[in-house]
């Protein structure tokens, strides 16, 4: 036959080869286009499908197999239980923000912001440093300054990001429909999708199956683990904020969002808030915010993750440190998700890779 084809082995000589690789580049990057606006939604829709798919099968038995009924009903579930609350909170913490802002603005306009602090004796505090720090010239810091400009600095970002949420609505709203879309057919279709596609990974069924496992369990642990982390973090912050008389909305969510970076987490809001509180007076709240932050909001990550985060992928606390920040510049806040899982993968793909190219070594002399 022309060409060199081969009807029995469905085989091709070189130049059949090159050319359908060829093809097959050009369509793949006209395909990346098409796709490319999309793709946080896809990514967003594949996370949650991840998560929600042991309902959605749940659900699937218990109605005889109707998958598209069991779909529906679990996207009716991820709509009530996380999108719904979600844009609840991102529209109260814009107007608390807002008004945050507006308060700030409005007295540095007409001269009285100190009555915000109510703190005078910045002399007592520059007098403890030089005593105790006599290596920092407190008076050059002008201590009063630097912590006004970081309020103000604080809440200029809680209101730029306020205003983007309530700027972008109808995007954001657009955004949405496309992750349920997406969703509803990946919980309805993906398993037979799934079966496709490890038609093209050339590595035997363990190896397949291992990737898989990792890909799972490294989503499920990011989003339930990092997730109810930061629902919790941000619910106990938020409610002891409200409790001592600052704004719990508003700062619960910063603390949420806080809890997602390792090591430091929350302790960058309510360390400053209790500094706030005892600048401003007030021993004992800013006594008790402290005492919270250290026994209770973080001490609920360790208690979240024993329980939620399982299974045999575990990596170093530097390797997350670095997943979650690259992820996050990276990919944004799905790179809470990716960033870990791209570690992850790559730690499995090496630990195949030696399992299978690497000799074992030599046994010692006796």
């Amino acid at each position: 036959m022309a060409g060199g084809e081969n009807l029995g082995g469905r085989h091709y000589d070189r130049t059949g080869r090159l050319f359908i690789l060829a093809a097959l580049g050009i369509a793949c990057f006209f395909a990346w286009k098409v796709f490319r606006p999309f793709f946080s939604a896809i990514a967003i829709a594949a996370v949650i499908d991840v998560v929600f798919y042991p309902l959605y099968g749940r659900l699937c038995r218990a109605l005889g197999g109707r998958r598209a009924l069991a779909a529906g009903i679990t996207v009716v579930v991820v709509v009530l239980s996380l999108i719904l609350p979600a844009t609840i909170m991102g529209f109260l913490f814009t107007k608390e923000a807002l008004e945050l802002y507006q308060l700030l603005e409005a007295k540095a306009a007409d001269g009285t912001l100190d009555e915000i602090l109510r703190y005078r004796n910045w002399e007592a505090v520059e007098g403890w440093l030089a005593e105790h720090a006599p290596w920092l010239n407190a008076q050059a810091l002008n201590l009063k300054e630097v912590f006004l400009s970081f309020l103000g600095k604080v809440s200029g970002y809680g209101v730029a990001l306020g205003t983007a949420v309530a700027s972008n609505v109808l995007s954001a709203l657009g955004t949405f429909t496309v992750v349920l879309f997406s969703l509803y057919f990946f919980l309805h279709d993906g398993a037979a999708f799934g079966r496709w596609a490890a038609g093209f990974v050339p590595l035997h069924r363990e190896h397949r199956e291992r990737l898989l496992r990792t890909f799972t369990e490294i989503v499920t642990s990011a989003v339930l683990g990092s997730g109810l982390v930061a629902l919790a973090q941000g619910i106990l912050g938020g409610a002891a904020f409200y409790g001592v008389g600052l704004r719990g909305v508003l700062w619960g969510a910063v603390m949420a969002f806080a809890s997602l970076v390792p090591v430091v987490g929350t302790a960058v809001i309510w360390i400053p808030a209790s500094a706030f509180l005892f600048l401003q007076g007030r021993a004992g709240a800013g006594t008790f915010l402290l005492l919270w932050g250290f026994f209770v909001i973080s001490s609920v990550d360790n208690l979240i993750r024993m329980f939620v985060v399982k299974g045999p992928v575990r990596m170093h606390p530097l390797l997350i440190f670095f997943s979650v920040l690259g992820g996050l510049k990276l990919w944004g806040l799905v790179g809470v998700v990716f960033g870990p899982l791209a570690l992850a993968m790559l730690q499995a793909l090496l630990e195949i890779f030696r399992g299978e190219f690497m000799a074992p070594p030599a046994a010692s002399p006796e």
